[in-house]
């Protein structure tokens, strides 16, 4: 699978160089964002055969779909997606709430900031190490945040070797929760400040 410019300047360029783009101001060197040069199909069998997996096992399915198998393995994407997850409060990383007249509702705060984020962010992070450590470079990731997103962040790099995380926020700003999971991380690679709004 190789990503194309929605400018259409750039083609054939590897998800390993769009993970890496970054994504502030923009995506590619055109000004466009990246998006793949083709849409998998799915058929009926094959939707529905997922529909039975895991949260784990679902994402690593459609990474394998959007990651060329020689820039990582299906292996490493299996492995990949387990690992993402493994400071989630439930193995099953996500459950679905039955509520009145049929509603369902997916409970996405399992996770461990409690926020949404804490799903794609801990993917992104553990696609970042496997291919800063195949290469033995590091990454610095800088955010501004004023809550979810920077202890998120945090949760998802603390401790990985070849990624650092600075994060700026606005002292007095956040809520007491939030400030907490920010200030109270230990990790060698974690760096806060908290500045005035």
């Amino acid at each position: 699978m190789k990503y194309q410019s929605t400018r259409g300047l750039e083609k054939g360029v590897s998800f390993k160089d769009v993970l890496f783009a970054g994504e502030w101001p923009i995506d590619s060197k055109d000004g466009g964002l990246y998006f793949p040069e083709r849409v998998p199909k799915l058929s009926q069998e094959q939707l529905e055969s997922w529909s039975k997996l895991s949260y784990p096992d679902l994402l690593a399915e459609i990474l394998c779909l959007y990651i060329d198998p020689s820039e990582l393995s299906r292996e490493q994407i299996i492995e990949l997606a387990a690992g993402s997850f493994s400071r989630f409060e439930l193995p099953e990383v996500m459950r679905v709430a039955e509520l009145k007249n049929g509603l369902r509702v997916s409970e996405l705060f399992h996770g461990p900031t409690l926020a949404f984020k804490d799903l794609g962010l801990g993917v992104v992070a553990r696609l970042l190490q496997k291919f800063l450590s195949a290469s033995g470079e590091r990454c610095l990731i800088v955010v501004a945040t004023s809550g979810d997103t920077g202890s998120a962040a945090i949760q998802a790099v603390r401790g990985l070797d070849n990624i650092d995380i600075v994060v700026l926020l606005p002292h007095g700003r956040c809520t007491e929760i939030q400030e907490l999971q920010m200030t109270t991380c230990i990790d060698d690679n974690v760096h806060v400040f908290a500045g005035k709004a």
